[in-house]
């Protein structure tokens, strides 16, 4: 049989190819003959970017945008209850509701949202795995990570954060949570948490907050009468100094 040239070539090839499969190992990188995408530049999540104006990784959505639900899917089971309840939320007309501002970018005086017990107990979750570390369990800006830092996180028993005070309204503090801080030279001072926390999380967190600073300040008559006795019973059992 005589091999013509062009069935020679395809012979050679074969060869090279099969010589490149003989199994053994090797501690160089393959080599990419279509690396299209494999090494692709991207950000870590609150990170500085040299790319955008305002130097942020995380980008805010389009304007006039609608979410349709942080989860992929959409399912009636017992697990994705939760996740059914963001998406109405998230599908609300209120955009104070989203941005803690009012249509002239001022922040809001007061929560848009109901609140209940249900929303309550889910702020205090929240604030204790978000905000405790630094703002304490009080929020009185002693956590044990703030307690580390040169100058203390918001106490947020001091008046200028209470209702009425410089900084005590609820769409700030709503704000905040989201966004994080930064001073006037645009250096973050503290974390947003917006990837964590859904919207109805963060004001959730600000009911919490606002039951934290009733609960230093109100007066005994508010409390209701049968709580109000077994207050008094503690305090008139406790001990008032001195010596054991």
């Amino acid at each position: 049989m005589k091999l013509r040239t062009r069935d020679i070539l395809a012979l050679g090839c074969l060869a090279l190819t099969l010589g490149g499969c003989r199994g053994d190992r090797s501690d160089k990188p393959p080599r990419q003959f279509f690396p299209d995408m494999d090494e692709q530049e991207r950000w870590n999540p609150q990170t500085d970017s040299q790319f955008f104006a305002d130097s942020r990784t995380m980008r805010q959505p389009p304007a006039n945008t609608v979410a349709f639900g942080r989860w992929s899917g959409v399912s009636d089971a017992p697990w994705a209850q939760s996740y059914n309840e963001d998406r109405t939320d998230l599908l609300g007309e209120d955009a104070r509701v989203y941005t803690g501002k009012n249509p002239d970018g001022t922040f809001i005086e007061r929560i848009p949202i109901p609140v209940d017990d249900a929303l309550l107990a889910r702020g205090h979750e929240r604030f204790d795995i978000y905000c405790a570390v630094c703002h304490g369990l009080l929020g009185d800006g002693e956590g044990t990570v703030g307690l580390l830092w040169a100058a203390l996180p918001a106490n947020y028993h001091d008046p200028k954060y209470l209702p009425g005070g410089e900084l005590g309204q609820d769409g700030l503090i709503f704000d905040r949570a989201m966004n994080g801080v930064f001073d006037v030279t645009g250096t973050q001072k503290m974390p947003g948490y917006a990837h964590a926390l859904s919207t109805r999380d963060a004001w959730a967190i600000v009911a919490y907050i606002r039951a934290l600073q009733l609960s230093q300040s109100a007066p005994m008559n508010d409390v209701p009468e049968p709580e109000r006795q077994t207050l008094l019973n503690q305090l008139s059992a406790a001990p008032t100094g001195g010596e054991p």
